[in-house]
């Protein structure tokens, strides 16, 4: 028995991770009917910031939101690495950040949680 401890451990631990993502998983939308895609990372103050703000001016009643986490999901990552290309306006040379929001009726990347801020207090 005491050689399943171990084993024991890690499937508790990973069940754990599981129930927390699933539990403070941000809702999202299917991408092609999203107006802003927004691109964050676990733990980000800045993408926080970010996300509270959409949550506490009911902001998803007036535009679609795609919240994609990229430092757990590879595929969301090499999303924002394409989106990013699209981007003239992001030095991505050094690396690219989150927050960073994409607006796909303008095609415009935004980057920083004020940036984005600012963009979404127009709508």
């Amino acid at each position: 028995m005491k050689k399943f401890l171990p084993i024991i451990a890690i499937v508790a631990l990973f069940v754990g991770y599981l129930l927390f993502n699933s539990a403070n998983s941000t809702p999202t939308v299917v991408d092609s009917e999203a107006q802003l895609i927004l691109f964050w990372g676990t733990g980000c103050p800045h993408c926080e910031t970010v996300k509270q703000y959409i949550k506490d001016n009911n902001l998803e009643s007036k535009i679609k939101v795609s919240y994609k986490e990229v430092y757990y999901d590879n595929s969301n990552k090499q999303l924002l690495e394409e989106t990013v290309k699209k981007c003239p306006e992001i030095d991505s040379s050094r690396g690219i950040g989150v927050p960073l929001a994409f607006d796909t009726e303008g095609n415009k990347c935004l980057y920083g949680d004020t940036p984005i801020i600012e963009w979404l207090s127009t709508k």
